[in-house]
């Protein structure tokens, strides 16, 4: 499953993946219809991967919101 998601803020949207690649989380760049970052949860992702990614997201809204 794709989960293409925006920020309020698409200027960010670099930084965003770039922060996020350094954290160890990769290919979150753009969806090629929606625009914006996708990340990709299959069968293959454990649940602490979702969690790191979630956790990312709060802190970088947190430093950036």
């Amino acid at each position: 499953m794709n989960v293409p998601f925006t920020l309020a803020k698409p200027e960010l949207d670099k930084q965003f993946c770039s922060e996020a690649k350094a954290a160890g989380l990769t290919n979150l760049e753009g969806h090629r219809s929606v625009g914006g970052m996708r990340a990709s949860i299959y069968n293959a992702m454990p649940p602490e991967g979702v969690d790191a990614l979630v956790a990312f997201m709060k802190e970088f809204e947190r430093r950036h919101g």
